[in-house]
This record gives C-alpha cells, structure tokens and sequence, in this order.
C-alpha cells in the first residue's frame, strides 16, 4: 500500500499556527487531496501578500486551487458559520466542489444554549460537544448537512473519497486545535476540548488506514498559549495554566525579543525602561477575539505528545518572539559557518537546546504570518544528519 499520506498536527494547545503551515505545505508540494474534520470552535488563519483567509470547516489547502477537498466525517458544522467562511473565500471557493460526508451534524442554537448552561471551564461555547453528543445519542432531533452552493454532502462519498485518496501522490490530513487540549488530557482536563486530538485520531476521523501515513508534521511554537479567562459575555472562567509552566505577561515577551532574552529575564525594571521602545505584540484569539494567555514552553508535555504521534519534523512558529530583529525574515539557513547572520548565536543555542531535549528536528522557523516568513532549516539538518 502506498504511503502517501501526510499529517499536520498542532503539538501544544492550539494557535500555533496550523494554517500557515498547511497553506506552506499544500502549495509547495501541490498536493492533490486534503481532508479536514475541523468543527467551528477552531478557527485557522492563512495569510499571503497582507490578504488573511481564516478557515472553520473548509480545509486551509484550499489555497490551492488544484486539490481536490474532503470534510469528513468528524466534522461538525455550524450553518451560519460556513456560509460567513465561504462568501469571504469566495474568490477562490466559488464554483469549486466540496465533498462532505453525510454524517456530518448541524449545529443549531439549543446546541450552544446547553453548552452556557453546562460547561464551566474553558471553552469558546460553539455547541461542538452538545452537537456531538447528540450524534453520539443517535439524537432524532439531530439534522446532517445537505449542501451549500459547491459544498455538498454525497451518499458516495466513501468511494470518492478512497479513489481519490488512492490514485494521489499526496494526500494532507489538517489537524485541528492541539494535543494539549485533547479531551483525555491527564494534566489540562476537564479545561480541554470535546475530543481527543491525535494523528491516530485524525487518521481514524477521515477513514485513512494507518499504513497510508508517510509523514508527520508537528506545529509548535517558542510559548505556548492558552484561552482567555474572559468568556462570551464578559464574565470570568479558569481557562486552566500550562503544566507547571511560567505565565508570562506580553510586556515580558516584547521586552525580551527586543532585547533579544529570554522574558524569564524581563523584570519590572527593564518593562518601565524599555517598554515603549519594544514591539507592542500580542495576539486574539480567531475566534473570541480575545487576548490569549502565553506561557513558557513546557518540555515535558511536548514530549508526551511527541511520543504519542511521532512526528518526523517540527515546524517551530513564532520564532521571532525570541528576537524582533527576525519578524517577517525569508532566508534559508544552511549552518555551514558560524558567522551566518542570519542566526545569531542565541538563536543557534536555543534551537540547539531544543532539539536535544526533543530528539526531533526543527526544519521550518516560522518568523511572521504570511505564507512567505519564515527561515528554511533543511538545508543544515540534512546537512547535520549526513554528518552523523
């Protein structure tokens, strides 16, 4: 059986930017099928020449108008959603077949009601898990999706799908959200999300046997963030911390990248020194818009979820917060000198570290938003494995 299948996985709690990633990896190795199980609790942003498409259900590699797109079974749609995503990718998704599988649910308003209701950790309150729980149920009061314009579900689409999966030299599987939110997360439940975020999972979610697997693609980023404390309506949740991690407050992330220091190091006196000299970073969330939380990078659950999926490549995102001087770089680091400036030596050191502490190589440094930012690491981990 060919191995043709590729996954991208996020290996932390989500927003490490996935649809960069995805969007990187469709058009650069034109793939020619793409699958994603997303719900709308999940939103995944890909950006080219200042244009920013963000995605909810339609996989990101529609970027790439030669794959051929799949939302399959572990999918959970909300109406108002995917027509709001469609009509402002329209330029690209207009005309364009869609397939769906008829057992995708539709999430309705009693869906979020109960969720309100009921959830008193973390969540973004969607109805993801009040729908799927429906559907788990085999709820008669549950309705599936029919179409809309080219999205349309198709009683075939198990045969569809496989041939098309099987005369494909490659096939993406998008992840969705990350592995620390995954549902049976010992350390972060009940502050998680309504399923287990897994390759196996995404595998077993698209009907992909896993001996078509080839390539895993694990998502990371320098912090970690988590949720908001703040919900829908302005009142306070615990969102849940990050392991045992440091939270840090943006003023620590700025002030340290502007230095170029780690923000462990960044006190209160170098905030009041240097804070209005110092990029003024911080980041919503795509889809509460509210101001996530960032955390120190904590190793051990990272190699948790590096055993549990095996991923052969990490693609490092948000490099630049360990120094401004590298936002929005493009380059290509081959490592063949010291002196290469495109690295200096505490970048070098960190990455050393990393990978040490990993046992996995950090091919892509993702530097900015756009398809276009980031630092290319082949070159010099080729380079470091022929010399070993």
């Amino acid at each position: 059986m060919e191995k043709n299948v590729y996954a991208i996985i996020d290996g932390q709690a989500g927003s490490c930017g996935k649809g960069k990633v995805i969007g990187q990896f469709a058009m650069e190795e034109d793939v020619d099928v793409a699958i994603s199980n997303c719900m709308p609790n999940a939103g995944h942003t890909f950006e080219q020449e200042k244009k920013k498409r963000l995605f909810r259900n339609i996989p990101v590699s529609a970027v790439n108008p030669r794959t051929k797109l799949f939302i399959g079974p572990g999918s959970i749609i909300d109406m108002d959603i995917l027509e709001q995503e469609y009509e402002e990718n329209k330029d690209i998704l207009d005309g364009r077949e869609i397939i769906v599988h008829p057992l995708v649910p539709i999430i309705e308003k009693r869906h979020i009601e109960i969720e309100k209701q009921r959830i008193k950790s973390g969540s973004t309150f969607k109805g993801c898990a009040a729908c799927m729980s429906e559907k788990i149920m085999r709820d008669p009061n549950l309705t599936f999706f029919k179409e809309y314009k080219s999205i349309h579900a198709d009683l075939n689409y198990h045969r569809k799908f496989h041939d098309a999966m099987n005369h494909s030299k490659k096939v993406l599987v998008e992840g969705s959200q990350g592995c620390d939110l995954s549902l049976d997360s010992i350390e972060h439940y009940p502050n998680v999300t309504s399923r287990t975020v897994s390759v196996s999972r995404m595998l077993s979610d698209s009907k992909i046997p896993p001996t078509k697997l080839n390539k895993t693609i694990m998502v990371i980023r320098t912090f970690p963030i988590r949720i908001s404390n703040e919900v829908y309506d302005g009142s306070q949740i615990y969102s849940g911390d990050y392991g045992d991690s440091l939270e840090y407050m943006w003023d620590q992330i700025n002030i340290g990248a502007h230095l170029g220091i780690y923000p462990t190091a960044v006190d209160e006196d170098l905030i009041a020194q240097f804070k209005e000299y110092a990029p003024r970073w911080n980041e919503l969330t795509s889809v509460t818009h509210k101001e996530r939380r960032i955390f120190d990078i904590d190793l051990k659950r990272l190699r948790e979820n590096i055993e549990d999926n095996d991923p052969q490549e990490l693609y490092l995102n948000f490099f630049e917060y360990l120094d401004e001087s590298l936002f929005e770089v493009n380059g290509t680091y081959s490592g063949e000198s010291n002196e290469d400036p495109l690295l200096g030596k505490y970048q070098r050191n960190y990455l050393d570290w990393l990978e040490e502490e990993l046992k996995v190589p950090i091919t892509m440094l993702g530097t900015g938003p756009d398809l276009n930012h980031y630092i290319d690491r082949r070159p010099y981990v080729k380079r470091m494995k022929e010399k070993n």
